[in-house]
Parts: structure tokens; sequence; C-alpha cells
């Protein structure tokens, strides 16, 4: 497939995929790679010992692909520290199965901000379902892994991802200890992603609650406060907000 080489393409940036069993998220996520006409990239898929067709997806593809790593691990950031072990890109991008690019350019649009000072490219992303677009902000690290693209040498500084039973936070923690570090923000979306799965969990919150309370980002009462309140939220996001923004988009397409 012939790519174009933009303008400010030399940096090597290293797209991981990590997956299990999701041969069709895996099917669209190859796809939103391959269409990239950023050029000077590697792609790595890790995936778990899937059962379902995600390895005949993964053989159909496997000239396309540059690593293709095909063994059991313990979780989604095992597979992701594997990943950063055969990652040979100056830069990192981890786009799941299921998760895709906003449209061809946005790898393009996100590696144009990179400069010799940067070590971190931030953007916004869209949720499939809904089609809401949320605006990252780095000031209360609401980022997001997929639209994140950042230097691979800060895992020598900072240690790879936690793995640990239960632990659904691991690139959360990273992004906390490079909170420091210097971040620039991309104007244009950078991914499409689904709203539920891992993170749309009660205990995800309260992992994310308990880490920010170390960190020093925010205090005991603000975590007990918004522990209280996020049954409710939770309810007002679910049932109304999202299915109003999904019925006024519907009505502007009529």
């Amino acid at each position: 497939m012939k790519k174009i080489l933009s303008v400010n393409a030399t940096p090597r940036i290293s797209i991981v995929t990590v997956t299990r069993n999701d041969a069709v998220g895996l099917t669209e996520t190859i796809h939103s790679v391959l269409e990239q006409d950023y050029e000077n990239l590697q792609f790595v898929v890790v995936d778990g010992a899937s059962t379902d067709r995600s390895v005949d997806v993964l053989e159909s593809k496997k000239n396309e692909i540059d690593v293709v790593l095909i063994e059991p691990d313990i979780g989604i950031y095992h597979a992701m520290n594997k990943a950063i072990d055969l990652a040979d890109g100056e830069w990192l991008l981890f786009m799941n199965a299921g998760d895709v690019f906003f449209n061809k350019g946005s790898l393009s649009s996100a590696a144009a901000k990179i400069l010799d000072d940067i070590d971190v490219v931030y953007a916004d992303w869209i949720y499939r379902d809904s089609g809401f677009r949320v605006q990252a902000n780095l000031k209360k690290l609401n980022v997001r892994h997929q639209s994140v693209l950042y230097r691979k040498d800060l895992h020598s500084l900072y240690g790879n991802y936690v793995v640990g039973k239960g632990v659904s936070i691991s690139d959360y923690i990273f992004f906390l200890s490079i909170s420091e570090k210097k971040w620039i923000y991309s104007q244009e979306p950078l991914s499409i992603c689904n709203q539920d799965g891992v993170s749309a969990r009660p205990s995800h919150l309260y992992q994310r609650i308990a880490s920010e309370i170390i960190y020093g980002r925010r205090s005991r009462v603000d975590g007990a406060f918004i522990l209280f309140a996020y049954p409710m939220y939770r309810f007002l996001k679910k049932r109304i907000f999202f299915p109003l923004i999904s019925l006024m988009k519907r009505r502007n397409r009529s």
C-alpha cells in the first residue's frame, strides 16, 4: 500500500494493538492503522492466544503487519508491556482492538506536533456509539491512551505498566507519573473508541480516585464526595445525557 510521507514524518512511531477474542474489532483496527498516510511507522499486534477468528485475521494480514505475537498473557497491561519490548519506534501509541483512528490523516496530524522538547502529544477522542467528542484536559489529566502519543524512552525512566489482578488503571498511573513532562495538545481528534469497557466500571473510578489522592492531585474530602455522587452521575450519563446527544444528532441529520 502506497503511503504519503508527511513533511514532519521523521520520528519512528510504533502503533500497538493488543487483543484477545475480538476478531471484528481487530479487523476494524487493522484497517484503520493500515490506511494511515504517515509512512514512518511500525505496526505491532500482540494477541493473547485468541480462540475466535482473530488468529485467522492476523494470518491474512501478516504481510502488512510488522510484528505479530500470539501467546497467552495475564491481562491487557501484560500484553502492552510485551509490545513495548517489541516496538522499535521512538514514539508509542496504543490503538487496541476495536479502536480506530479518527481519519486516515490522524497520525500525521498528531506527529506534526512532535518537537525535540516534546514528550507527549495528546488529543480529543470520539465515542463511537454516541458520536460525542470528549475534549482532553491536561490539567485534570482527562486523557485516553488511544489519543496519546508519547516517547517510548519514558518507560525507561518511569517503568512499564503495572500488572496486577483487578488493576484497570495502569495507563492512568503511567500518565500520572509523566504528568510533569512536556505535553502538547493536537486540535484534531485522534481516535474513535467505545464508551463501554473496563474503564466504565465503578472499580475503575475507585482506583483512579485513590491514585489521584496518592499523587496529590485530589484531596481526600474531594475524593469521598465524588465516590458518593458517582452512582447518580452514572445514571444520568447513561440514561439521559448520551441518549439526548444521539437524538439531537439524528434530528440534525434529518
